[in-house]
């Protein structure tokens, strides 16, 4: 007796939009103009092919023609298509940036699944006051706190941004007002801004590892604590005190701590899946804050074997391997470490600072000016490289050397990157603004608000990292 075959519903395939199929030809057109223009001096031909590619990559990251991931895996081929070694083009899952990033990301995973992060979120708010200073002054801490053991900040913004929305609902904001902006905006800014003050606080953090590799220059987590945790802290209370100048609210507020103390009695007592997260998480940042001190386990390896504790407790189920994280932007931060390897092997890094340095040699004389120059050419590559992740190392790696021998240490280099990391006049150049927006259905603030918190958030990095520079030459830096 025959068994009917199952059926299977139709797979729906959706066409590509006409804007899409515009900046593809886009792309692809960036790319042949750079690969067929004469070759630059001090460049070689692999190297501008590299540069050809990557460029008409960025053309699709920026406009998300294909999802990114794929763009990713298609940035891989067409390098080897161009005599690339493979083993350098798909280098970036072999580093282990990579499987530090894989590793951590399970941590974020962990915290939200077991409702720790949430937990933590309501506690906090619970021990501040009801107004517009105390409701954003404990959104700060809840984004400093979550940096320590979830990396990634599209999931503090998922974390933090609906808790935020609600207590805007809650409190009666009217749609796009300037009390309602505030929140909003700020809110997203905390869930991204004080994770820059740890090594794996933020997706910054395994391209800032990767850069020191590359380079083979030592970095510790306390090291990069001890150079960027004051200038971070700086960074948000400068954002805080200025986003509270420019939209300053219709009317003072007096709200009520229950929308905090509700939520959080909702979720009962602490459970035995939150509690070992948290315990993880906790010995994690030890074994990463004393490697090379009281160990010499690798920052990756503690995150292996974290994947296994929460694996074996059951907090990290078979179907969470695939769904726990985001395997497109694995994907792509994969294809970007190995691009990173590329660059240097092209010799690209070698061409840029012939063209950097005759520039800068000039200010290295004076750090503060020099510093700020860094930032302010981050905050413009941002518009091209709406990751951060390629335009870090394409400043970083030509100028570290040089500007190491006249005192300037890497780390220092690495804080205007940092600062910079995050701009978003343009929604495409900060990822978690357009989740904000969508969060709220567009209803929490206006594109005008939106560019000028923009301006505040340049403006703070700018005044931190100068702050930032007296700090460092009093501990002695340089």
């Amino acid at each position: 007796m025959s068994t009917p075959a199952a059926t299977h519903p139709p797979v729906t395939v959706s066409g590509i939009s006409t804007a899409k199929w515009i900046w593809l030809a886009v792309a692809i057109v960036v790319g042949l103009v750079l690969a067929f223009s004469p070759t630059p001096q001090g460049l070689t031909r692999t190297g501008q092919l590299v540069l050809a590619i990557t460029a008409g990559t960025v053309v699709l990251w920026a406009t998300e023609v294909m999802n990114n991931g794929v763009a990713s895996v298609l940035m891989m081929a067409l390098l080897i298509a161009v005599k690339v070694p493979p083993p350098r083009a798909l280098s970036g899952f072999a580093d282990p940036a990579f499987w530090t990033l894989l590793a951590v990301l399970y941590y974020g995973f962990a915290m939200r699944k077991t409702g720790l992060a949430e937990r933590l979120s309501y506690y906090i708010l619970t021990l501040f006051p009801g107004s517009y200073a105390g409701i954003l002054s404990a959104f700060f801490a809840i984004g400093f706190v979550l940096a320590l053991g979830i990396p990634s900040m599209t999931v503090r913004t998922a974390i933090m941004a609906p808790i935020a929305w609600a207590m805007v609902q809650t409190l009666g904001l009217a749609p796009r007002s300037r009390g309602s902006a505030l929140i909003m905006l700020t809110v997203v800014e905390m869930a991204v801004v004080p994770g820059l003050a740890f090594e794996l606080g933020s997706l910054n953090g395994p391209v800032v590892l990767k850069m020191f590799a590359d380079k083979h220059l030592p970095i510790t987590w306390t090291g990069y604590a001890q150079v960027m945790a004051l200038p971070t802290l700086i960074f948000c209370g400068l954002i805080l005190g200025l986003n509270g100048l420019l939209l300053r609210p219709e009317a003072p507020l007096r709200a009520s701590t229950d929308f905090a103390r509700t939520k959080l009695a909702a979720l009962g007592s602490i459970k035995r899946p939150e509690m070992i997260t948290a315990i993880v998480v906790a010995v994690s940042i030890f074994l990463w804050a004393t490697n090379g001190k009281l160990h010499s386990f690798p920052t990756f390896a503690v995150g292996m074997v974290a994947m296994a504790v929460f694996a074996m407790s059951g907090i990290l189920q078979d179907a969470d391997i695939a769904t726990g994280v985001s395997w497109t932007l694995l994907l792509f931060l994969g294809g970007i470490f190995g691009l990173g390897n590329v660059i240097v092997d092209a010799k690209i890094t070698d061409w840029m600072a012939g063209l950097m340095l005759p520039h800068v040699g000039s200010l290295i004389a004076t750090p503060m000016l020099l510093l700020i120059v860094v930032l302010l050419a981050m905050l413009a590559l941002r518009f091209l490289d709406p990751t951060a992740f390629i335009a870090m190392p394409l400043i970083f790696l030509p100028l570290q050397e040089p500007l190491a021998k006249a005192g300037i240490p890497p780390l220092v280099l690495t804080a205007p990157l940092l600062l910079a990391s995050a701009p978003f006049w343009l929604t495409y150049m900060n990822f978690w603004m357009a989740m904000g927006d969508s969060i709220t259905q567009k209803q929490a603030f206006s594109k005008m608000q939106l560019f000028n918190i923009a301006n505040i958030y340049a403006l703070s990095a700018i005044l931190a990292l100068i702050a930032g520079v007296f700090y460092w030459r009093m501990i002695g830096f340089f």
